[in-house]
């Protein structure tokens, strides 16, 4: 007795009508040709606002802020308004006030009376001990592009086999998205 998938697995094999592409290589080209348009549309919604509006982008790097924010992720901050405060709750991006050349994405844990900020991961189990002045705010989170600097980031922490197993998928895309839907073989 022949099973219902037993008939589908067999029309998978079975040669197409003269001239008409198989199966398999259309939903091949279609599935790596929508992955890799929506990675460029992801590239340019993250870029959009960088170029029209003034913001800033930047590439989560550690785990500080998970679950809201994973490393990879793509932040766009708006320039902070110099006269207003970010309130409690709001994600920010200043210099990191115990390594100056660094920045950091963190949590508004507490506004206190001269306006200095108390950030906080939200991974982390205690606020920042260091308060961080107004002066140092670089900008408040706005949106926030899934997992489109993974390369970014993993090249920046030095993690050359998540790195290669990155770039060898997108190679393997752009492969797959160039496939002709009709073999040369039916063309002659």
């Amino acid at each position: 007795m022949t099973l219902p998938r037993d008939l589908a697995a067999g029309a998978l094999l079975q040669p197409t009508a003269k001239g008409a592409p198989h199966p398999i290589r259309v939903v091949t080209v279609v599935i790596s040709r929508t992955v890799l348009g929506s990675m460029v549309g992801l590239l340019v919604w993250a870029h959009l606002p960088v170029v029209a509006l003034g913001w800033t982008a930047g590439v989560v790097q550690s785990g500080s802020m998970r679950p809201a924010l994973m490393p990879g992720d793509v932040v766009l901050y708006q320039p902070p308004q110099r006269d207003r405060t970010p309130a409690v709750g709001q994600i920010v991006l200043t210099q990191d006030p115990t390594r100056s050349s660094h920045l950091l994405t963190h949590r508004v844990y507490q506004v206190l009376p001269n306006n200095d900020l108390i950030t906080k991961g939200d991974a982390n189990s205690t606020p920042d001990s260091t308060p961080v002045r107004p002066t140092a705010l670089q900008g408040v989170a706005r949106l926030r592009v899934p997992w489109i600097g993974l390369p970014a980031q993993l090249w920046r922490a030095k993690q050359l086999v998540p790195e290669a197993i990155v770039l060898l998928g997108l190679a393997i895309l752009l492969a797959l998205a160039a496939l002709p839907l009709h073999s040369r073989s039916q063309h002659k």
